[in-house]
């Protein structure tokens, strides 16, 4: 009896193994070294010394996606606080325009990504999102404005 069991719970684990194909989300686009289709759309996660050439040598828009009470404990120069937890956070969103370049940040990565990949739902064009946030900013010592 050992052995039909055996020979069953094979037969069930090479079956469940071999369809295990990875499933590619927007998330996964978002991720990927460089996501440029051939119509210019760029979604790539940087790390905080090209976040800061590509600002610097690319114009656009710096969004700050954190709360006011983390904006004002620093931001990178130029930002626009645009809180992903505000009501409006959707609406303001959706008055932007989609051909501008769109470097995004919060503290940690987390509520950049999430906002990165609404941007591409609502087809922006590109978005640089800041990965590990401010706080990885910080870490390499870029430098932080504070409100006046």
């Amino acid at each position: 009896m050992k052995v039909i069991y055996t020979i069953a719970f094979g037969a069930f684990l090479t079956i469940a193994c071999s369809n295990n194909q990875p499933k590619q989300t927007n998330t996964e686009n978002i991720n990927s070294a460089e996501n440029i289709t051939d119509t210019g759309i760029v979604f790539k996660v940087v790390n905080a010394s090209e976040f800061s050439e590509k600002i610097k040598t690319q114009p656009g828009i710096i969004l700050d996606v954190r709360t006011p009470g983390e904006y004002k404990k620093g931001f990178i120069k130029d930002a626009q606080l645009m809180d992903i937890f505000s009501d409006s956070f959707d609406a303001e969103l959706n008055k932007l325009d989609r051909n501008t370049a769109y470097y995004v940040y919060c503290g940690s990565g987390g509520r950049s990504a999430e906002c990165s990949e609404k941007m591409q739902t609502l087809g922006f064009k590109k978005v640089y999102d800041l990965d590990g946030g401010i706080g990885a900013w910080r870490n390499a010592n870029m430098p932080i404005e504070m409100p006046k």
